[in-house]
């Protein structure tokens, strides 16, 4: 079983304008809802490959409700903890001109996401009780403010000992905290592991020893996400790889990370169920975040399958 765990997710509500002028009001031409949070889009991505995922996390008010009915309409299995104040946040984001400008921008107003007190987070933790062995717990994004900074290491000590693939993908200390318990992924991006080791997210060798020095601070693997210029990945093994970024028109980057995550897991599962093991293994799931990835930044949506495939032949190829 895979469990995606989101702490804030969001209802972002995209709207297309013209002219777009401040104190003035302003007409959208298009009005569209997504439904995410970094865990939920790696439950969306996981759909689209056809596997299966339950998303865990926290919502509130009619908002969160809104949310969930959606994912599972969406085909997707949900676990919420309902929380008993405040409402899920919603994102403004609008895209087009502004006035006096022909140039696209993208101004967006980020909301904060509603406090999750401690009643609610027992709740959640007895629900870790359903982890079972193999099974795959990722932790993704940030957490509202007032929630305990090391929340995930948390998490992570009450599943120690279970066998469970734990991934993280998370900034600077909520990522640290994580490595004592060993997680099988994380998924820093070049300038968060430059935060963390303190060196130029340019310098490739410097992200390579950085890489090394989160492997032996605990994690399994290492995948380094580097928008333009690649990834690389140090996986269980020693093993590394630095993998150029696939050609293709850039259309969106929202959800690209998450979606090297999703495919990272998929891959690594459909290894597994064809008998591979160890760098094979790895070399699989890391082919399939790599088309995952692409999948996403070159379509509107997140990680088309069909894209995702063709995408993954070339690199096969």
């Amino acid at each position: 079983m895979i469990y995606t765990v989101t702490f804030n997710p969001a209802i972002d509500c995209v709207m297309q304008v013209e002219d777009l002028a401040l104190g003035k009001i302003n007409r959208a031409l298009t009005q569209e809802f997504y439904f995410g949070g970094k865990g939920v889009n790696v439950s969306y991505v996981l759909r689209n490959l056809g596997r299966k995922s339950t998303a865990w996390g926290f919502i509130a008010g009619w908002t969160g409700a809104a949310l969930e009915t959606a994912l599972q309409a969406d085909g997707i299995a949900t676990g919420f903890v309902h929380l008993p104040e405040g409402n899920t946040r919603v994102n403004a984001k609008l895209k087009g001109t502004a006035a006096g400008s022909d140039d696209d921008v993208e101004t967006a107003v980020n909301a904060s996401g509603a406090p999750i007190d401690d009643a609610s987070l027992q709740e959640f933790f007895g629900m870790l009780d359903k982890v079972q062995p193999d099974d795959f717990v990722i932790l993704s994004g940030g957490i509202p403010k007032g929630t305990p900074e090391d929340i995930y290491a948390r998490i992570m000590e009450a599943l120690d000992g279970r066998g469970t693939h734990v991934i993280v993908d998370a900034t600077e200390d909520v990522l640290l905290q994580s490595l004592p318990h060993k997680p099988f992924l994380v998924k820093p991006n070049d300038e968060e592991l430059a935060d963390i080791v303190d060196c130029d997210p340019m310098d490739l060798d410097a992200l390579i020893e950085g890489a090394r020095k989160l492997q032996g601070m605990g994690a399994e693997n290492v995948l380094v996400s580097r928008g333009g210029l690649g990834s690389l990945l140090l996986d269980a093994t020693g093993n590394l790889q630095v993998a150029p970024v696939i050609k293709g028109t850039l259309v969106n980057s929202v959800g690209a990370g998450d979606s090297v995550v999703a495919g990272f897991v998929e891959g690594f599962l459909r290894a597994c169920e064809a008998g591979l093991s160890g760098a094979d293994a790895y070399d699989r799931a890391y082919k399939l975040a790599q088309a995952c990835g692409s999948a996403t930044a070159f379509s509107p949506g997140l990680a088309p399958a069909e894209l995702v495939e063709q995408l993954l032949s070339q690199l096969d190829s």
